[in-house]
């Protein structure tokens, strides 16, 4: 029989798409979502359990006969409280996991800077060390930006890249980033699960090249054939560019303003991390992982909306004429 595997946050970004990742690796998947009947409409085929973190007496049923599990919890979009509710959440899920006797724990979380995290950066540390700080054997892994269809980071990229022949660019677009495809995520995650490691640890997941925010942004513009006209502006802050991002992009606005102060540091580590694990595993180049996103997005998009980007794209190609 299958071992199981318990996947929470299932029906998010990287959930969704590690679920037939780990199918395919021949293991018996468990998904868990704070509403599992909503949940299995959409996804028909899964097992499904209710697992609500801010509800903890739901998280030991969700754990039954589960041997491992992958962590993907994260409330930044929940409330100015998230860090307390992140904290709270990872507590209660260590000393279930511990009492479940599970053997293995995977939590996805992000990199440390060399400056002073942001307060989303911090608080996705701060987890990582609450669950690596108990008996079962946890591996953190840590990536910045993460290039897919449905990633906040990257799809305020590609809305920055794709709509504006104008590009006013303030000094912190100079940090650098090591970003990394969706793909690469969820086969180290995969990995990571069946790793033979002795107790816990954290590895960065560092993608194949480093890059300046800036360049990012020219790339993914030059993919999508446009060629925008860059400004430096020096003196724009963060919060200045959260409101210009809440104007240009879709993301969400709470959002956009953590993920733009955790942007303003580098985010890269030196060394290979955890794809020392992984020797033969190629990392996908950027230009590639950036299309297939753009690509996958404008299949997603409904007729309409197909419409609409069709025009901001074409107006920001005519504007550069």
């Amino acid at each position: 029989m299958a071992e199981r595997v318990l996947v929470t946050g299932a029906t998010g970004f990287v959930g969704r798409h590690l679920v037939p990742v780990l199918e395919a690796a021949g293991l018996s998947v468990v998904c868990t979502s704070r509403d599992p009947e909503r949940a299995r409409r959409r996804h028909p085929g899964w097992e499904l359990r209710e697992l609500d973190v801010d509800r903890p007496e739901t998280i030991p049923r969700a754990l039954e006969g589960v041997a491992r599990a992958v962590y993907l919890i994260h409330g930044m979009g929940a409330g100015d409280d998230y860090p307390e509710r992140e904290q709270r959440a990872a507590e209660a899920f260590r000393e279930s996991a511990e009492r479940a006797r599970l053997r293995r724990v995977v939590y996805l979380g992000g990199i440390e800077p060399a400056a002073t995290p942001s307060r989303h950066l911090a608080s996705r540390l701060q987890t990582g060390r609450t669950l690596r700080a108990g008996s079962v054997s946890t591996i953190e892994l840590g990536a910045s930006m993460i290039i897919g269809e449905g990633s906040e980071s990257w799809r305020i990229v590609r809305d920055l890249a794709t709509r504006l022949p104008v590009m006013v660019l303030p000094r912190w677009l100079d940090s650098r980033t090591e970003p990394i495809d969706l793909r690469d995520v969820t086969a180290a995650i995969a990995h990571a699960l069946a790793l033979e490691h002795e107790g816990s640890a954290a590895y960065p997941l560092p993608g194949p090249e480093l890059m300046s925010l800036r360049e990012v942004l020219r790339r993914t513009a030059a993919l999508a054939g446009i060629r925008p006209v860059m400004l430096p502006v020096p003196f724009v802050t963060p919060r200045l560019s959260s409101y210009w991002l809440r104007l240009v992009t879709r993301a969400n606005r709470h959002i956009a303003d953590e993920l733009v102060e955790g942007l303003t540091s580098d985010l890269y580590t030196e060394g290979e991390g955890f794809w020392r694990f992984m020797p033969e595993h190629e990392r996908v180049p950027f230009d590639e992982a950036a299309r297939r996103a753009l690509a996958a997005e404008a299949r997603g998009l409904s007729p309409l909306s197909r419409s609409a980007e069709g025009v901001l794209q074409a107006l920001s190609r005519r504007a550069q004429k």
